[in-house]
C-alpha cells in the first residue's frame, strides 16, 4: 500500500498535517504554529503509537476545494488491532472518522481515543457538555472539567486572538457505548496549564469479567481552525429541524441542481443542535441521539463542487441552539478557499 512520509494540506493561513506514525496522527497550523494536536489510541496495554503504518495516501478533488486522505495503522502485539482513519478537509474544517478493530478474536473492553491538545497561551476555554443547551466557559489553570459525560464541543481563545476548536461528532450514542455494559465507566478530562488545554478521552473501561462482543468501533469527529474567508449573499434554500433527515439532503441536492450557472447559494438551517429520531441515522423506530454538523459539512462539500462547475459558490448558516459560537458552523457560512498539496514523498 502507498505510504506517503507525510500529507501537507495548505488552506489559507491554516495548514493541516498527517503523519503515518509517531505519537500524532494529525495537527494544524496558523502559520508555523502548532494549534492543534490529535494523539493516538490506546486499547487495553497497548499505544497505537508504538504501531506499525500500513497506509497513508491522500486525494484532492480535481476543483481543490476540498481534499481526503486514508491511513491505516497495526498494534502488532496481543489481538492484532488495527485502526483505519479517514480523512475530508474544506473550507478550514476537517472530519476524521476512525475504525477499531481487534482481529484474531480480540475484543475490545478498555479503550481510549486520541488525546487532543491545543498547544499554547490560552486565554479562554469553552466547552459543550452532552446534555446542556449553553457552552462553560473558562479560564482557570488546572483540571477544567473532569467526569463521566462527554464534552461535545471544545474550544479555545489562544493569547493572540485565534480560535480552535474540536468537534467529538455527530454521533453521540457511539460515545457513550460504555452504558451498554454493567460496570462500565467513561472519563472525560480538560486540564489547562502554561503549554495549552489537553483533553484526555476514555470512552470505554469495562470490569475483567465483562461479557463484551467482539465488533469494530467507530468514532467520527470534526475541528477547525478560524478563517476570514469572504460571504456573499445568495439563492436560499431554507431547512428548519434535523439536516440529518434524508428529506432535508433531497430537497437541499435538488434545489442546487436545478440553480443557474453563475449562482451564489445559501443553505440556512435553524432548530435545536441535537434530534432522537432514528430513522436519521438508520435506526428507525429507536431513540437515538445525535447531531447534524457533519451531514451539513457533507453538503458543504458536495454543494460547493457542484456550484464551483457552474461558476458559482455555497455557504451555509446553521443557526442552531447551542451552536452560535462554534468556528465550524461560522467556517462554513463562508466559500471555501482553494486547498494546496505540498509536495512529499512516500515513505
Amino acid at each position: 500500500m502507498k505510504i506517503e512520509s507525510l500529507i501537507k494540506i495548505l488552506s489559507g493561513e491554516n495548514t493541516f498535517e498527517i503523519y503515518p506514525d509517531g505519537p500524532e496522527c494529525g495537527a494544524l497550523f496558523r502559520g508555523e504554529r502548532k494549534i492543534l494536536s490529535i494523539g493516538r489510541i490506546r486499547t487495553g496495554k497497548f499505544d497505537e503509537a508504538l504501531g506499525l503504518a500500513e497506509k497513508l495516501r491522500k486525494h484532492f478533488a480535481n476543483d481543490r476545494i476540498s481534499a481526503r486522505a486514508d491511513s491505516l495503522n497495526v498494534i502488532p502485539f496481543g489481538c492484532e488491532y488495527q485502526v483505519q482513519r479517514h480523512w475530508n478537509f474544506a473550507g478550514d474544517t476537517g472530519e476524521l472518522t476512525v475504525d477499531i478493530a481487534a482481529d484474531n478474536g480480540g475484543r475490545i473492553s478498555d479503550l481510549s481515543l486520541e488525546d487532543i491538545f491545543f498547544p499554547g497561551r490560552i486565554s479562554e476555554v469553552k466547552y459543550l457538555l452532552d446534555g446542556e443547551n449553553t457552552m462553560c466557559s473558562s479560564n482557570g489553570k488546572g483540571v477544567v472539567y473532569s467526569g463521566s459525560r462527554l464534552p461535545v464541543m471544545v474550544q479555545v481563545t489562544f493569547a493572540d486572538g485565534v480560535k480552535a476548536e474540536f468537534y467529538n461528532g455527530d454521533d453521540f450514542w457511539r460515545y457513550r457505548c460504555a452504558e451498554n455494559y454493567p460496570g462500565g465507566s467513561a472519563l472525560h478530562t480538560l486540564t489547562l496549564d502554561d503549554s495549552g488545554l489537553r483533553w484526555q478521552r476514555q470512552v470505554l473501561l469495562l470490569p475483567e469479567d465483562a461479557v463484551v462482543e467482539k465488533c469494530p468501533r467507530r468514532f467520527k469527529a470534526m475541528f477547525a481552525a478560524d478563517s476570514g474567508s469572504q460571504a456573499p449573499d445568495g439563492e436560499k434554500f431554507t431547512f428548519s429541524g434535523c439536516f440529518a433527515s434524508p428529506a432535508g439532503h433531497r430537497d437541499f441536492r435538488n434545489f442546487i441542481r436545478k440553480l443557474a450557472p453563475g449562482t451564489n447559494a445559501v443553505l440556512e438551517v435553524t432548530g435545536q443542535w441535537c434530534c432522537t429520531q432514528g430513522n436519521h441515522v438508520s435506526r428507525p423506530g429507536r431513540t437515538v441521539q445525535h447531531g447534524m454538523l457533519g451531514e451539513l459539512f457533507d453538503e458543504y462539500i458536495w454543494g460547493n463542487s457542484i456550484m464551483a462547475r457552474k461558476g458559482g459558490s455555497l455557504r451555509i448558516n446553521a443557526a442552531v441552539s447551542a451552536m452560535e459560537d462554534s468556528i465550524i458552523c461560522r467556517n462554513l457560512q463562508n466559500i471555501p478557499a482553494e486547498l494546496i498539496p505540498a509536495e512529499t514523498e512516500e515513505a
